[in-house]
């Protein structure tokens, strides 16, 4: 029964963060310096209020400005905003509702003196500011009922206060022209300055976030192709090679997107919000209560769009894959595709493939292109509301203008990291739909931890190979045996040919040997050892495979030959090459990369730069060099003239001598010297010997030699 649980949010990208903890380090940094880049924004966007003070004040100076703030929240009354010093007093204009003082004044209040102290508004404004206890005692007030001494009581100063008192005496204290334009020069060049550091502490979490998501993406990709080349053969021959290219090309890319922006995005503009929505909070808390009143809409729409991506994500990887799969099969039979004119039915058949995926990639566009529109008009809705609550209160002297302009740039320095996050979900959900398709991968058992693999070492092989009973079905059609009862033994030096019909089994039986495949019946042993409980290694090890297809990777010709047999002198290098005629070409090649000319041994070759006779060589080369007791040749002259399948028969009979091989031909000149020939019909043996004894008791053995090898009797 399927699990009906629902899936962790984003369970599968959370897996990838597990490959960020070696390079923790740089990713720590880079979110210190995050808090920098919040920080340092906080400051510009703070820097507003006193730049709009200074332009539009008459008579205020910044400093009286920041005296009067604090005496009147202090006191919980309102001052008049933005007149000239007043030699008789400060007069009160409205007494909030919360003051402390409540019970003492009246609106019609003026503060004339402190003590015995008569002094000017300016002077009484900052004297209340500056006061460090809780009580303002002798405080003459006149009003309708006369002059009255009473005590003031007055809230405590904020944790941050001395800091800006400190700061304001560095500013110039006088009013006129010139003082004010200092004091705007002094805070312009510090608004230069905080955005210098914020801009190297972007840099600073951009360059250190990426460094590490980038060598965490190496060792994905790495753990990737490493887990994918110890998947069985059985999962490759089943999987579309399209479909796992597109898990390395596109998928990973979008982890790696994925990462970039939790770690970039949304370590950063949160504390950029959050940093000014504690600045508009001193300013004025009450409006911003009524700003963030669109903000569950907004996350309601961001969640609805990720899931939207989500699954078109997970339909365009898909369709990327066999995309890719399509093109690269039609690639590599192009010749086929151009001898038989049909360039124009497989264009279309492409174009056919790719529009699932232009349909599924239109899909996530669509929805980004959504995504910040929505948004915007959500914070267009929420700035409205805040503009006329704020004007509203700027009408009934409850707020200064210049702090409500300070408010609206705060809101638009919040909604701006807002607006940035939009998208953060729909590519954190594309992020999760891709790494679900790599671990798709990660998570199947490669050969090399499956239980059979954990026995012990093969011992080089001294005596027999012994198939029992074995038989064989391909997942893809159980019910169909591919081999059925097969019993051979093998004893150390027999040339052993397999022949038979296609499909009849000979490339399976040796498939098995090599445990690409697990037998569904039966054993095979090596000198008494199952293979299933033997390790993969010493198994392989002591095989030498030479296929049909003639593998050659780009690389140079020494590497090829080479291949799987580390720490080989060049004379065994060399000698190989003799052996399997390599040397009547190698020495002549000449590759030309980039302006620079290599050859012979050094050249790069690969599958498009030597003809079919020529890999095949390097390929029997390569298993002469690894020197194995146990060799199979799978059609292995396939593609040589038959010049060079003469000197290559040359080579190979000194290279079996003393070597158990399993020869698949079709040639009669190759399985002639055979010293057992087994025929095998429908995954069945359905005679064993040599040719002269099958020719008198195989009737068809008698039939295969009369038509496949007939040109060779």
């Amino acid at each position: 029964m399927a699990d009906a649980r629902p899936e962790r949010w984003l369970g599968h990208f959370r897996r990838v963060l597990k490959y960020l903890r070696p390079h923790r380090r740089p990713l720590i940094m880079g979110l210190v310096a995050a808090l920098g880049v919040g920080l340092f924004y906080t400051f510009s966007l703070s820097s507003t209020v006193p730049i709009l003070k200074v332009l539009f004040a008459e008579h205020e100076s910044l400093t009286d400005w920041l005296y009067r703030a604090e005496a009147e929240r202090r006191l919980g009354v309102v001052f008049p905003a933005d007149v000239p010093d007043d030699p008789a007093g400060v007069p009160i204009d409205n007494i909030r509702d919360t003051s402390p003082a409540a019970g003492v004044l009246r609106s019609d209040s003026r503060i004339t003196a402190i003590g015995s102290e008569p002094a000017g508004s300016y002077a009484l404004l900052r004297r209340i500011a500056e006061h460090p206890g809780t009580l303002l005692p002798d405080v003459r007030v006149a009003d309708a009922t006369g002059v009255r001494v009473v005590a003031l009581p007055l809230r405590p100063h904020r944790e941050w206060w001395d800091l800006a008192r400190r700061a304001a005496t560095l500013m110039p204290a006088g009013r006129s022209a010139e003082d004010r334009f200092r004091v705007l020069l002094i805070l312009t060049a510090a608004l230069v300055v905080v955005a210098v550091l914020g801009g190297l502490s972007r840099f600073i979490n951009e360059g250190l976030v990426a460094t590490a998501v980038q060598r965490a993406m190496h060792d994905l990709r790495t753990d990737l192709a490493d887990h994918t080349l110890r998947l069985p053969v059985q999962w490759h021959s089943l999987q579309p090679s399209g479909d796992t290219l597109s898990r390395f090309a596109t998928d990973i890319g979008k982890v790696e997107v994925g990462l970039s922006t939790l770690f970039g995005k949304v370590a950063r503009e949160p504390l950029k919000a959050l940093g000014v929505l504690s600045l508009a909070v001193l300013l004025d808390w009450q409006m911003l209560v009524i700003a963030v009143l669109g903000l569950p809409i907004g996350a309601i729409v961001i969640r609805a769009f990720g899931r939207l991506v989500k699954r078109a994500q997970q339909r365009a990887s898909e369709s990327w894959g066999r995309l890719l799969d399509h093109l690269g099969e039609r690639l590599l039979g192009i010749r086929v595709v151009k001898a038989y004119g049909m360039e124009s039915a497989e264009s279309q058949r492409f174009e056919s493939e790719g529009r699932e995926l232009t349909r599924a990639q239109t899909h996530i566009e669509l929805v980004d292109a959504a995504s910040n529109p929505v948004l915007e008009v959500l914070a267009s809705i929420a700035v409205a509301a805040f503009i006329l609550y704020g004007g509203a209160r700027v009408f009934n002297q409850q707020l200064e203008p210049h702090l409500l302009f300070g408010a609206v740039v705060c809101l638009g320095g919040v909604f701006d990291p807002l607006r940035k996050m939009g998208n953060v979900n729909n590519r954190l959900q594309q992020a999760d739909a891709s790494a679900r398709r790599l671990f798709e991968v990660l998570d199947l058992p490669a050969e090399r931890s499956a239980p059979a693999t954990a026995g012990r070492e093969l011992p080089r092989f001294q005596r027999a190979i012994e198939f029992r009973n074995v038989s064989f079905a391909y997942p893809s059609s159980p019910h169909r045996l591919v081999l059925d009862g097969i019993d051979l033994t093998v004893q150390r030096g027999q040339v052993v040919a397999l022949v038979g019909a296609n499909g009849s089994g000979k490339t399976t039986l040796v498939s098995l040997l090599l445990r690409f495949f697990e037998p569904r019946d039966g054993a095979i042993l090596i000198d008494g050892h199952n293979i299933a409980e033997v390790t993969l290694e010493s198994l392989r090890q002591q095989i030498g495979l030479v296929t049909q297809d003639a593998i050659v990777f780009s690389d140079t010709v020494r590497a090829n030959i080479a291949y799987g047999a580390n720490g080989v002198t060049e004379e065994a290098v060399r000698r190989a090459a003799r052996l399997a005629h390599v040397e009547e070409f190698v020495d002549a090649l000449r590759i030309e990369q980039g302006g620079a000319v290599s050859s012979g041994y050094d050249a790069p070759v690969s599958n498009r730069t030597l003809s079919g006779g020529q890999r095949q060589r390097i390929v029997i080369a390569r298993a002469i060099l690894r020197d194995p007791p146990i060799l199979i040749l799978d059609e292995a002259t396939s593609q040589v003239d038959s010049e060079s399948e003469r000197k290559i028969q040359e080579a190979l009979e000194d290279v079996t001598r003393d070597r158990t091989t399993f020869i698949i031909a079709h040639r009669f000149s190759t399985i002639a010297r055979a010293d057992l020939i087994v025929v095998l019909d429908a995954g069945r043996i359905v005679g064993q010997g040599r040719h002269d004894e099958l020719m008198r008791t195989c009737p068809f053995y008698v039939t295969l030699v009369r038509t496949q090898f007939a040109q060779g009797v």
